[in-house]
């Protein structure tokens, strides 16, 4: 490449990171063999796009070779590309390299990139697998269900898959005999009948690499380098796939943020980042410059100081508190309508905002908010849904069964297939007289809108992919941040990963937030709980790091304020201290 040309498109990335040095760090690496921390709001998606951009004008990702980025999340991959496409572009003008873009990388979550493998080359596992766009998912995590979906299934393999999805969802090494039995059984039972596990997608493309060592190999050469996004998401069975693409003599850029792992219920392995450190042989970089809070002097140390705790739980190093906007109501009924009024106000105060009301759970404080902005006839969005709500996953789940069908038709992904798909999918919920049903068909809609908008541009074989994965990942909740409405009610689990301009969180006491069901509450892991005052310990440390990382994602999913709201009685009239995590090293009121 033209030495000219690296110096200009370098200055512009100088330019475009204003002289950060932990970010240009990472982007001009020469090695490339890095995993980063990099949180919320501290330019992850800039450093990325920029990086991508420096390798290509550098002839990091020579022709024909790729890029790939992976990402647990459908919706994450698709940023990713959206964000490719649109800044890569600039970086690259007057070069000659700016229309070759698209070209040199590939950019999927795990289970797209593993149906791309199959479609490919899974006919050397089982025949079936040349149709996997076809083929009907199921979920294998109860024997008696997947008993009854593959017929003549006997009960010990049904037992024996339900354990292998339970080892997954809690990050359990799996055995090789294990990994073996659970392929076979797919090979020999499940796929005959046209049918296929949701673990299966990624196990099977494993088992394939493993097989066909040629075609493994020759993946290793045609991606220079894998970059993963949000790694800190990831699960056992997908970093096993992970550790298959990346050997120690290619370039790999793994980026996550340990605070952010709120997903250890479905698999996310604990303390993933500094075990791939080790395994793969990495060099940890940091991103230091929270941008998104920069003109918020109290934000910023709030986060700084939630970080702190993070670092070094039993005796984190404070240089300043933060001060929170923290209200304490008398009563349940009394923090509802502050609830109200201060969302309200924010929507006032500027017209364009959108407010999040984030909750742990839902439980009675939440239906008593959601009867008084109905009483007040104020319109808000309800996305109460919980990621194992069996509503929201049979939604998914019918909107899958409906785009299989459509697709076996020949159609193409247009405007015309989502109607159809839309349309059919109501005609599914017609007799159903429930808001959460209401909901997710808003959000189906805004999903399709979004998709004609952004993936313009993109083939139709990657549009399959995008709404399948989207489906069978129960995705649209991802797609909270662009609905209508001002007032949008949800889970901080649900909201992970979008963002509003104000964030609310009510309920900010004792059994709440935390929930007592999360462990840190309960008898033995706090030592102080008649008046809430937690002391990390050897006994809690995990279960308050793992609550802490709620807490944090919560905050982070501001743009520019977040208000805390308490009360003193619960909606039973029951007394309730403060919660603890309003009581954390660093955090005044």
């Amino acid at each position: 490449m033209n030495t000219q040309i690296v110096q200009m498109i370098k200055e512009r990335i100088e330019a475009k990171h204003s002289g950060d040095a932990h970010q240009l760090d990472v982007i001009f690496d020469p090695v490339s063999r890095l995993i980063v921390e990099a949180p919320a709001g501290y330019g992850k998606t800039n450093t990325m796009v920029s990086k991508i951009a420096y390798m290509i004008a550098t002839g990091q990702i020579p022709n024909p070779k790729k890029l790939l980025a992976l990402t647990f999340s459908v919706n994450a991959a698709y940023k990713i590309k959206k964000d490719v496409a649109l800044q890569i572009p600039i970086l690259l003008k007057e070069t000659g390299l700016h229309f070759i873009v698209t070209d040199k990388i590939q950019v999927s979550n795990y289970h797209g990139f593993s149906r791309s493998i199959l479609r490919k080359y899974g006919r050397l596992l089982h025949t079936s697998l040349a149709a996997i766009d076809t083929i009907k998912p199921f979920d294998d995590s109860a024997a008696t269900a997947t008993m009854t979906a593959v017929n003549g299934l006997t009960y010990e393999d049904a037992k024996f898959m339900e354990d292998f999805a339970a080892g997954i969802k809690s990050a359990v090494t799996i055995s090789r005999a294990n990994f073996d039995r659970y392929c076979s059984i797919l090979i020999a039972k499940v796929l005959p009948l046209g049918l296929i596990t949701y673990s299966g997608i990624i196990a099977l493309t494993i088992k394939l690499f493993d097989t066909q060592p040629n075609i493994l190999q020759f993946y290793h050469k045609f991606y220079t380098c894998v970059l993963i996004d949000e790694f800190q998401d990831t699960n056992y069975l997908c970093y096993v796939l992970c550790k298959r693409l990346i050997t120690l003599d290619r370039k790999a850029i793994l980026m996550g943020d340990p605070l952010q792992r709120i997903y250890g219920f479905i698999g996310a392995v604990p303390d993933l980042m500094n075990k791939a450190q080790a395994d793969l042989q990495l060099d940890k970089k940091f991103l230091v410059k929270n941008y998104r809070f920069a003109s918020n002097p109290q934000m910023l140390q709030l986060d700084q100081n939630i970080r702190r705790n993070a670092e070094a739980p039993r005796a984190p190093i404070i240089d300043k508190d933060a001060i929170v906007n923290l209200t304490v109501l008398p009563d349940h009924d009394t923090e509802t309508i502050a609830v109200i009024n201060q969302a309200i106000t924010l929507v006032q105060q500027d017209n364009a905002a959108k407010v999040a009301v984030l909750f742990k759970q839902r439980g009675p404080n939440v239906n008593r908010l959601m009867e008084n902005l109905v009483h007040n006839q104020i319109p808000f969005f309800n996305g109460l849904f919980t990621d194992d709500d069996a509503r929201y996953l049979r939604f998914h789940k019918e909107c899958l069964l409906v785009f299989l069908d459509l697709l076996r038709t020949g159609q193409r992904i247009t405007k015309r297939f989502a109607t159809q798909l839309t349309d059919r999918v109501k005609a599914v919920y017609k007799e159903e007289n429930d808001d959460l049903f209401d909901s997710l068909l808003s959000l189906l809609e805004v999903f399709w809108q979004k998709f004609f908008v952004d993936y313009v541009q993109v083939n139709n074989e990657e549009r399959i992919d995008l709404a399948r994965d989207m489906f069978e990942n129960n995705g649209l909740k991802q797609y909270l941040e662009f609905v209508q409405a001002s007032v949008v009610l949800t889970t901080v689990h649900a909201a992970k990963g979008l963002e509003w301009e104000y964030v609310i969180i009510p309920d900010m006491e004792q059994d709440s937030f935390p929930n007592y069901n999360g462990g840190l509450c309960a008898r033995g892991q706090c030592a102080f709980r008649a008046n809430c005052q937690l002391v990390v310990s050897a006994t809690n440390e995990r279960s308050f790091l793992e609550e802490l990382s709620v807490f944090y994602v919560a905050i982070t999913r501001a743009r520019r304020e977040v208000y805390f709201f308490a009360s003193s009685r619960d909606a039973r009239s029951y007394p309730k201290p403060l919660s603890c995590f309003m009581k954390i090293p660093g955090i005044k009121y």
